[in-house]
């Protein structure tokens, strides 16, 4: 089997998109939703196989290009990240992918206007990307988001071993609970991730018993998917940092050697999107009012909300998102059946794994 994909990465954060090569593995559903469920019943070898070694590295993602069940769509997308259990959206992902189809030519580059639409069905919901063009290349990439909302505001959560935080939970296509880095003492530096992921799945865990929601993609998605930490910019041109501990298995977290856990490399699409509903929510953020942040490696997104909407039955924005993607490479991916290493391998000493039930003991005699 071959498949033709397309790398590319949004202010830091990689993203695999498959633009050929899908055809004959007979993906079936309705919607996107539909397709996304299909593909983690049958096909999860696809996410191993792009994703783990030798091919991938935990922080890569996957962008499936599939055919459209909604009639307004230009393409279909499937997100797959570590995770078994897929995202319906991602805003990092729509920007690469945006950048990757119309370079590959999936979808046209519009050269007569400065900015090409594109219409994507995705699994959340219908998402359309503008992207700014220039000699045959996207420079930047402007989404406007699924309705996004909050459900908790400044709700108090206990935290074994933590204590009682202060939290807000947001949907901006996954649900985040969300957080300030002066509650936990945690400084939003590269240096700081294991000990950002493990605090970030200590909380998540007690927001997965503690906090219940019910997913606007889909019934019976009823968890905090994410925790944002949240606190000052570095630069003043900005208005917030931020690092989302993403976890790479669902439900409660199982803790390992640094927690099971991934620090998003982008600022976060979706992330930001649920932290601007929630600050819009508390009458902080005005329609149409830009707020600008910063990744844990100082990328930028700008988002902003465009409008006001009803989500759920609760007051909600339509966010917009704005950032940049770069293709890094183009390559044909060889699934080879006389490969015994064909679907992907993982090794602890650069994944995220679980704590041994007894530490190991090194130069022992026995």
């Amino acid at each position: 089997m071959k498949l033709k994909v397309v790398d590319a990465h949004s202010s830091g954060a990689p993203c695999r998109t498959v633009i050929g090569g899908l055809e004959d593995l007979g993906i079936v559903g309705s919607t996107m939703l539909e397709k996304k469920k299909y593909i983690e019943q049958n096909h999860d070898w696809l996410r191993t196989s792009l994703l783990q070694e030798p091919r991938g590295f935990p922080a890569v993602n996957a962008d499936l290009v599939l055919p459209p069940c909604n009639p307004d769509a230009d393409v279909g997308l499937v997100i797959i990240n570590q995770r078994p259990i897929y995202p319906v959206m991602s805003g990092g992902n729509i920007l690469c992918f945006t950048a990757a189809i119309l370079h590959a030519g999936v979808v046209p580059i519009d050269n007569d206007n400065p900015v090409t639409i594109v219409r994507v069905d995705t699994p959340a919901g219908l998402v359309i990307a503008k992207a700014a063009c220039r000699d045959g290349l996207v420079e930047s990439v402007s989404v406007e988001n699924v309705p996004s909302y909050a459900t908790h505001l400044d709700t108090e959560l206990h935290v074994p071993g933590i204590g009682n935080l202060t939290v807000d939970v947001a949907y901006g296509g996954m649900f985040y609970l969300i957080v300030s880095a002066k509650q936990l003492g945690l400084k939003l530096v590269p240096e700081n991730a294991a000990d950002i992921c493990e605090i970030g799945e200590r909380i998540r865990a007690a927001a997965v018993t503690a906090i219940k929601v019910d997913n606007p993609a889909s019934t019976g998605m009823s968890v905090v998917d994410a925790v944002m930490i949240y606190d000052e910019p570095h630069s003043p041109e900005n208005h917030g940092r931020s690092a989302v501990v993403m976890p790479m298995l669902p439900g409660a977290p199982t803790f390992a050697t640094g927690a099971n856990a991934l620090i998003d490399r982008c600022p976060c699409g979706t992330g930001t999107s649920a932290q601007i509903a929630a600050l819009h929510a508390k009458g902080k953020l005005r329609v149409g009012e830009d707020f600008r942040q910063e990744s844990i490696i100082d990328e930028v997104y700008i988002a902003r909300p465009v409008r006001e909407i009803e989500v759920n039955g609760k007051p909600g924005i339509v966010p917009e998102l704005v950032g940049t993607a770069h293709v890094i490479a183009e390559s044909v991916i060889h699934i080879s059946e006389r490969d015994p290493l064909r679907h992907g391998f993982k090794v602890g000493d650069m994944w995220p794994g679980r704590v041994p039930s007894s530490p190991p003991t090194f130069g022992a005699k026995g």
